[in-house]
């Protein structure tokens, strides 16, 4: 039993010489040797939040982006309890929740009216949303602005968030090289 005690002792003492001899090699007295710190906590995934936004809370979800300056942040909108509803999903500080007044599927919804009017009065377009500024831009001919503009006015469908714009048509001129 004796053998064994001072065999274990002899390893506690050879274990702790080695730490210090190893933390004495790069430059580091042994009392300054400390446990490696924790890994840093990982970031959330953009991606994956807005998956989650989309499936937990698909009525007041209004989007998300990446805005890379001055600071690296995510934004995500949400037309109803914006805190507390990212805190749900992340509690990544990158993360910041915006209240905005309408959701994505407010919008979509709003978006097929838009079409619906414009149609029936013979105008074509082309619908996007941008969450920098939740809206529904409504791309049309330069002609058709006006009409359109009117059109929805006439609907009430005039909204600040209802941006009717012109889109340029790109004709291919063949002058490249195959």
């Amino acid at each position: 039993m004796k053998t064994m005690a001072v065999v274990a002792f002899g390893v506690l003492v050879l274990l702790t010489t080695s730490v210090a001899c190893d933390a004495r090699t790069v430059g580091i007295d042994e009392e300054r040797v400390q446990p490696a710190a924790k890994d840093p906590p990982a970031f959330a995934d953009p991606g994956r939040v807005q998956a989650l936004a989309q499936a937990r809370f698909p009525d007041t979800f209004g989007g998300l982006y990446i805005e890379p300056r001055p600071r690296y942040r995510v934004i995500v909108n949400f037309s109803r309890d914006a805190p507390a509803s990212l805190r749900q999903l992340t509690d990544d500080a990158t993360f910041e929740a915006v209240a905005v007044t309408h959701s994505l599927r407010d919008v979509e919804r709003i978006g097929e009216t838009v079409k619906q009017v414009l149609r029936a009065k013979g105008l074509d377009c082309t619908l996007s949303t941008d969450p920098t500024r939740p809206s529904l831009k409504v791309w049309m001919r330069d002609q058709d602005l006006a009409p359109a503009r009117a059109a929805l006015a006439e609907a009430g469908l005039a909204q600040p968030f209802v941006v009717v714009t012109a889109y340029e048509i790109v004709e291919l001129t063949g002058g490249g090289k195959r």
